[in-house]
């Protein structure tokens, strides 16, 4: 069984889920960031929450150019996650190796007020 939390990074920022228990967690949290540029990523990972340490489950790399615009929430996407991450210039530049593990993510931009 999982204790499953997922952790957002984007250009220095980090925000993580609550940890949910199960084979099939859903956290249905919302996180909003401030975007500079559009030549990062967005870096997701899925952790298992351990007593001493937490595991890596998988992560992948979202480039933001890829990413819609909307002001509307979509049906989402599965994504699939790797083991490993591809480092380039001490930034992540991607991942590789799959797992079987994916995640349902609703990703897009919403335009300042």
């Amino acid at each position: 069984k999982f204790n499953a939390y997922v952790t957002l990074k984007v250009q220095n920022v980090k925000s993580t889920t609550v940890s949910v228990r199960g084979e099939q967690p859903c956290w249905e949290q919302d996180f909003m960031f401030e975007i500079n540029h559009l030549e990062s990523g967005l870096v997701v990972e899925l952790w298992n929450k351990g007593l001493i340490w937490d595991t890596m489950i998988g992560t992948v790399l979202i480039p933001l150019d890829t990413i819609r615009q909307s002001d509307e929430e979509g049906p989402g996407e599965w994504i699939s996650l790797d083991s490993e991450v591809l480092m380039r210039e001490d930034e992540i530049c991607g991942t590789t190796n799959p797992t079987r593990h994916q995640v349902l993510l609703d990703t897009r931009f919403e335009l300042p007020f």
